[in-house]
């Protein structure tokens, strides 16, 4: 009777079978490069991957900016003095909405200019 465990649960666990994969969203501080109408250059600490999809999050002038953008390339770069911005990650826009157009564009015109 020791090894009895009382079951609690109210609906039974089912397994999973086949390969089945769970993302877990984690935040990372990249600093952006440079930018563009349609990507954007990052200097990330930590390694992404080509194909790999990531919301990118920034503020561009006092505009905000939040799009989905697909990695492209990585190179392995110089880390700075503090280990930050080892690599290189090139991205670019996956769809982005009209408010992520405008906010691009504005920073270009207004960096440009």
């Amino acid at each position: 009777m020791a090894d009895a465990i009382l079951e609690r649960r109210r609906t039974p666990r089912v397994p999973v079978t086949g390969d089945r994969h769970l993302a877990f969203p984690q935040a990372l501080t990249v600093r952006v490069v440079d930018i563009s109408n349609s990507g954007v250059l990052l200097a990330s600490p930590q390694k992404l991957f080509v194909g790999q999809r990531v919301r990118l999050q920034a503020t561009l002038g006092r505009e905000p900016l939040s799009v989905e953008v697909e990695v492209r390339r990585v190179v392995d770069g110089l880390q700075d003095g503090y280990g930050r911005g080892r690599y290189r990650v090139g991205a670019v826009f996956v769809t982005p909405d009209e408010a992520a157009r405008r906010s691009v564009q504005q920073f270009l015109r207004d960096d440009v200019a």
